[in-house]
């Protein structure tokens, strides 16, 4: 790594800006009540800034893969915080409904930019433990997380929406600055990779199974989120302030999990992980289907966030693996299926409950992590297949079909 920075600080620039996706993937939700005050807007025409943010994080995540293996990490990593930036300083002086519908869609296009840049960077700079670094980096995704709602939004209060908007912006300003001041590796391979090898790619069960796996995780994860606290008030009669409580503590055990997950890649392989962790999933879904008890049901959450917390980095990780010298295209393409996950199992959850009731409902939470599972044991069967020919297509010599098991220190993967 001639001429670049040291890993240690190459692997700060994923993780900060993994943290500043965190710090707004459920933003524009917490301050929609002032700016749909401030700017007249009407419930539907709230709707339509969702539709904008969704269909942001879908185009940019195809576009940022290509884009890491043609112009390189940093090109992508730094363009994609600055459009953060500018859209949230933005978002202070914008009250026409049009400008806000564009705005919504660049915070959505540099957040996906932004996971997609860090996953593909963390991802190269550990080739032999792609699963455990990625478990590790997707930590500071809940940091962020975790911040936004406790920390800054409370900012409203005393500052208005503009608090919160500068308090945010001025975060993702630091980590641009820093991402700045590092000197990345040059792209693999001169000129990238031609959209017709990353079609071959995407074609490939090779490629189908794990992002089947991002689909079915992140469409499971959204219907959490966005019906959980809907689902504890009908089905098991808590009010709106004890359901979300309840809701708060998925992801606390997701952070942990992850954490937890680095560990364990140590010494088992990614697809065991897998395993367990879509069966831990799927059983505690059900659990809370079939419980009458609000506590266990809450208690249940939180060991179906520990299990879930693995998922997505572990899957990433294989993926990466079998596609080392095209990551970022492989990785931008799975990330996409992970959004197109999340408006399509998370609105079937509303589909159903609005035609049966919730009890119906949570079963499309239930099959989704069954799905997990089904498709987790094809991926162990997949184990010793031949790499898919695509990959040899793009960079001479096939990789590997499956990375070897993790074994690396948590916090010095990279050093």
């Amino acid at each position: 790594m001639s001429g670049t920075s040291s890993p240690r600080r190459l692997k700060w620039a994923g993780f900060l800006g993994i943290f500043v996706w965190g710090s707004i993937a459920g933003l524009l939700g917490a301050i929609l009540p002032g700016l749909r005050e401030r700017a007249g807007i009407s419930l539907d025409q709230s709707g339509g800034l969702f539709v904008a943010l969704s269909s942001g994080l879908v185009a940019a995540s195809l576009v940022a893969g290509v884009a890491l293996d043609r112009l390189g990490k940093k090109a992508v990593l730094g363009t994609a915080v600055a459009l953060v930036v500018a859209s949230l300083v933005s978002l202070e002086f914008t009250n026409a409904f049009p400008l806000l519908l564009v705005l919504a869609f660049a915070l959505g296009a540099g957040g996906s930019a932004v996971v997609t840049g860090a996953h593909a960077l963390i991802s190269d700079l550990n080739p032999e433990h792609r699963a455990a670094a990625l478990n590790l980096l997707d930590f500071f995704f809940g940091v962020g997380a975790f911040v936004t709602p406790f920390a800054i939004v409370p900012l409203q209060r005393v500052g208005g929406l503009a608090a919160v908007l500068f308090a945010l912006a001025a975060l993702a300003a630091l980590v641009l600055a820093y991402v700045l001041t590092v000197r990345f590796p040059a792209p693999p391979r001169a000129g990238g990779h031609s959209l017709s090898a990353a079609s071959a790619v995407a074609r490939s069960p090779f490629f189908l199974l794990p992002a089947l796996m991002i689909f079915l995780y992140v469409g499971t994860e959204q219907s959490v989120w966005d019906w959980q606290v809907t689902y504890f008030m009908r089905q098991l009669s808590m009010d709106n302030v004890e359901a979300a409580r309840v809701l708060s503590i998925f992801p606390i055990a997701i952070m942990l999990g992850r954490l937890l997950t680095n560990r364990v890649l140590q010494r088992v392989a990614a697809t065991q992980v897998l395993v367990v962790s879509t069966l831990g999933a799927a059983a505690c879904f059900a659990f809370i289907l079939l419980t009458h008890a609000a506590a266990a049901a809450g208690a249940a959450l939180f060991v179906a966030g520990l299990f879930m917390a693995s998922i997505y980095p572990t899957t990433l990780g294989v993926l990466s693996g079998r596609f080392p010298e095209a990551s970022g295209t492989v990785l931008g393409l799975a990330i996409t299926c992970g959004w197109l996950g999340s408006v399509v199992i998370s609105p079937s959850f509303g589909f159903v409950a609005h035609r049966s009731d919730f009890g119906s409902a949570y079963l499309v939470v239930v099959l989704a992590a069954g799905a997990m599972v089904l498709t987790a044991g094809i991926l162990v069967r997949q184990k010793e297949r031949p790499a898919p020919a695509a990959t040899a297509g793009q960079g001479g010599s096939p990789g590997p079909a499956f990375p070897t098991p993790e074994r690396v220190d948590s916090w010095s993967a990279v050093d």
